[in-house]
């Protein structure tokens, strides 16, 4: 691989990193930082010993885990009802998430009666968290400013592991849930309509959503938030809008955000080839796009087959336009295989009627005509 090459890679990867771990690394930092000092303070402070470091940290950890657990009851999503309903995705009317709902009503119940009380009760429960940090002073030595202390860990880490766990679900879960629903309910159709096909690419789908929801920090291409839109907003035009000149319009849109991603997203070669592979029109689509953006992703093969067996004269049209930009990188046997899908009459049989495929077709033949003899 040549240095040019490389350092896009790179580039790619350190903007992927960033956008993956920011949120991380301020929630790290934040943890990392109280328990140094709630360290610092265990060793330094009067009577210091292996209980006291030891108490000390468990304090710290217990109020994190607290934290985040009520973290995650604020935030877990709630099925959409009624007018809350999104629009439905490539036809199918898919509510926010389809999750049991016994955790949502419990976040629901929690929230109004810990907002409840703690608007009517402020007094006791200044009162009881002081006699709560009284309470933890000896374990942390005693000290004249022990309770004090006592106080700062369990208030700090309270809320860092209640932002963290909020985070989580508002950010995470809810996305994760819902496209893994999504998802889902499109194998039943699909199994109902007797395609086994994109019925187990679905499947696989929401496996693949399922894992990132508890933690996966580089999910394949077609489980990216940017794809996963893309795809479901693709199937949703086709579904929604009739052919014509709005629908294309909104389509070609569509590709060109694709084609974006590829400045901002790092993916492989065999991410594209598996997007393709998962057989959905948005997913063939999404790869050809993707390709265009990056003509270091472009799987011959997937784009060999969009040309000879499309699913539509919009794939058609983009997976001629990826071969067109390949031309003078295929080796001789990739290049007769594409002459032989333009010259078959059953694949050029409608393009009388489309002159951009059709150009696109002449411009191909004319460059393979001018290339010389692959070594």
């Amino acid at each position: 691989m040549s240095e040019d090459q490389k350092q896009p890679d790179a580039r790619r990867w350190w903007q992927l990193s960033g956008r993956f771990s920011a949120m991380y690394v301020v929630e790290i930092t934040a943890v990392v930082g109280g328990l140094i000092a709630t360290i610092v303070y265990a060793v330094a402070g009067p009577g210091t010993n292996w209980t006291t470091l030891s108490a000390a940290v468990m304090i710290a950890v217990a109020a994190l885990g607290t934290g985040g657990l009520l973290g995650i009851l604020f935030g877990v999503p709630r099925t959409g009802a009624g007018t809350d309903r999104p629009q439905p995705v490539a036809g199918i009317a898919i509510p926010s998430i389809g999750a049991n709902t016994n955790l949502e009503q419990i976040s629901d119940w929690l929230t109004k009666i810990l907002v409840g009380v703690g608007l009517t009760q402020f007094a006791a429960i200044k009162r009881e968290a002081g006699a709560l940090f009284r309470s933890l002073a000896p374990a942390l030595g005693g000290g004249e400013g022990a309770a004090a202390f006592a106080g700062s860990i369990v208030i700090y880490f309270f809320v860092i592991g209640f932002l963290s766990g909020w985070l989580y679900a508002r950010l995470r879960l809810g996305l994760a849930m819902s496209s893994a629903d999504a998802m889902l309910e499109l194998s039943r159709r699909a199994d109902r309509a007797g395609d086994t096909q994109t019925a187990q690419a679905a499947k696989e789908a929401a496996k693949t959503f399922t894992q990132l929801s508890l933690g996966a920090e580089t999910p394949p291409a077609a489980a990216r938030t940017g794809t996963t839109d893309l795809i479901s907003r693709y199937e949703e035009l086709r579904a929604t809008l009739p052919s014509g000149p709005r629908r294309t319009s909104a389509m070609e849109d569509l590709v060109r955000q694709a084609r974006r991603l590829t400045q901002t997203e790092r993916f492989t070669a065999l991410d594209i080839t598996q997007l393709f592979n998962q057989g959905t029109d948005g997913c063939r689509v999404v790869a050809l796009a993707l390709m265009e953006g990056d003509l270091g992703l472009a799987d011959f093969a997937s784009v060999l087959t969009a040309i000879r067996t499309p699913r539509s004269a919009f794939e058609q049209y983009h997976a001629l336009t990826v071969a067109n930009l390949l031309v003078s990188s295929l080796g001789a046997a990739e290049r007769t295989d594409l002459q032989q899908a333009l010259a078959s009459p059953e694949i050029s049989r409608d393009w009388g009627t489309d002159t951009s495929r059709a150009s696109l077709a002449d411009s191909i033949r004319v460059r393979l005509g001018s290339l010389p003899p692959a070594g």
